[in-house]
């Protein structure tokens, strides 16, 4: 299923859900002007067409015990696929790491990093992106503050 496939239902449907994916059935169909068996079916076909690819409850990370937020820039010693493709496992290994995102521009890649404390960050800092991941290089920035924090994209909603 391709993005211009959504019809403004789909896009009412997937907004409702961004906002609160625990809605029951039955108040998404009111919401969306839909039978509630034609609401589930559409769900259930975004669901399958990966669009809707997980539903999950966004934790408070200081709440939990991860006060800190680190964005750390990496470049590669080697840019190879094999290269790529190892540093990509290794760090999908690492629960520490929230994101990873390979990108164009000075670094290879940028990653979210969450720790306990600046002491735990930087243990993890020396001990996981050291010579552990062949870097050439990192830099890291420790978050302050977040002033706009969201995962809902920003559908149409005619």
């Amino acid at each position: 299923m391709k993005t211009g496939t959504l019809d403004r239902i789909d896009q009412s449907i997937l907004a409702e859900l961004q906002a609160d994916a625990g809605l029951q059935n039955q108040t998404l169909a009111e919401r969306v002007n839909l039978s509630p068996s034609a609401c589930l079916k559409r769900v259930q076909r975004l669901r399958r067409a990966g669009v809707i690819r997980e539903e999950v409850a966004i934790l408070d990370a200081a709440r939990v015990g991860f006060p800190v937020l680190v964005i750390s820039r990496v470049s590669l010693r080697s840019t190879t696929r094999e290269a790529i493709q190892a540093f990509e496992r290794k760090v999908h290994a690492l629960p520490q790491v929230l994101q990873c995102h390979c990108v164009a521009g000075d670094t290879d890649f940028v990653l979210v990093i969450c720790a306990r404390s600046l002491p735990e960050y930087q243990a993890f800092a020396q001990e996981q992106l050291g010579d552990a991941l062949e870097l050439e290089n990192y830099s890291s920035d420790v978050v302050l503050s977040t002033t706009k924090f969201t995962t809902q994209l920003p559908l149409d909603r005619a």
